[in-house]
């Protein structure tokens, strides 16, 4: 994996990685993964919207993994607070690009 594709990961807020993926992540930006962002989910397996099809899984929030990086890196203090997810990864995506070095998309 490229910093490119694991910026764009963690500009997700709303996915949820698989563990070894979120390990690739902090990998090509530079940082140690946490066991402690791993999550088990199960789906509620509701006949109108079964997300998972056999659990319970392991997974990593991709909120959970941009702020992680961004606090590793020592910038989660530069970004904007947003209240969407979405809007806050893509914060924390961007601030930890500056520190990169990389160009902001």
């Amino acid at each position: 994996m490229d910093i490119k594709e694991a910026l764009e990961t963690i500009s997700d807020g709303h996915a949820i990685w698989r563990v070894g993926y979120a390990e690739e992540v902090c990998a090509a930006l530079g940082v140690g993964f946490s066991e402690d962002l791993v999550q088990v989910y199960e789906s509620d397996r509701h006949p109108l919207g079964v997300t998972m099809l056999h659990g319970p899984d392991r997974g990593v929030w991709s909120l959970d993994l941009a702020r992680h990086v961004a606090e590793r890196l020592g910038v989660e203090g530069q970004a904007r607070e947003f209240r969407g997810r979405g809007s806050q990864a893509r914060e924390y995506a961007r601030v930890v690009a500056e520190k990169l070095g990389q160009p902001v998309s």
